[in-house]
């Protein structure tokens, strides 16, 4: 990649003969927002936590799992922004989390990494019942934060993570010229 992306630079500074400026900017897949320091993809179609966990990971991504309150506040804000009520109704009104109980002796541990998660901002007498309810969802219970529920009887829109990539843009200034080109680095 670094050879190609080299030689690449070489023809672009070979066909300009002038000044060539590059800048790095973050960039995110297709069908992913940056928001933050992460890169987002919003699923309004419901699923159970099954087919979304696996809708992510076909994505390259996985189920959202907030590393701070700062994250957890800024996506909240643009999925309400976006229409997604969280009113109080953790039954309708939740988005699938990448927490789960599955498989682990009833501790909520990162699905995809497999270890456990610093930051857990669980509603008040959240956890419960977790020998049936082994999947965690986001929701606003008097409060914003994670409460755990059936993993396949429930269906709920999900947010897919991934983290941003950076590239770098190439532009070259010709007279007779212009050429701007996108190097993932």
């Amino acid at each position: 990649m670094a050879k190609m992306a080299k030689k690449l630079l070489a023809l672009i500074a070979v066909l300009c003969f002038s000044l060539v400026l590059a800048k790095t900017k973050a960039g995110c897949p297709s069908g992913f927002t940056l928001i933050g320091e992460k890169c987002y993809y919003v699923s309004r179609e419901p699923a159970n936590w099954f087919n979304a966990d696996r809708k992510c990971f076909n994505m390259s991504s996985s189920l959202l799992i907030f590393d701070d309150a700062k994250e957890m506040q800024l996506l909240t804000s643009n999925l309400q922004v976006l229409g997604f009520p969280f009113k109080e109704n953790c039954t309708t009104d939740s988005i699938w989390t990448g927490l789960t109980a599955l498989g682990t002796g009833n501790r909520f541990v990162s699905h995809r990494a497999g270890g456990t998660v610093e930051y857990t901002p669980w509603c008040a007498s959240q956890p419960n019942n977790i020998t049936t309810r082994e999947c965690a969802a986001y929701a606003n219970l008097n409060d914003f934060g994670y409460h755990n529920t059936e993993c396949s009887s429930n269906e709920f829109p999900f947010v897919c993570e991934t983290k941003k990539y950076n590239t770098e843009a190439y532009m070259c200034m010709k007279k007779e010229l212009y050429l701007e080109v996108d190097l993932e680095v």
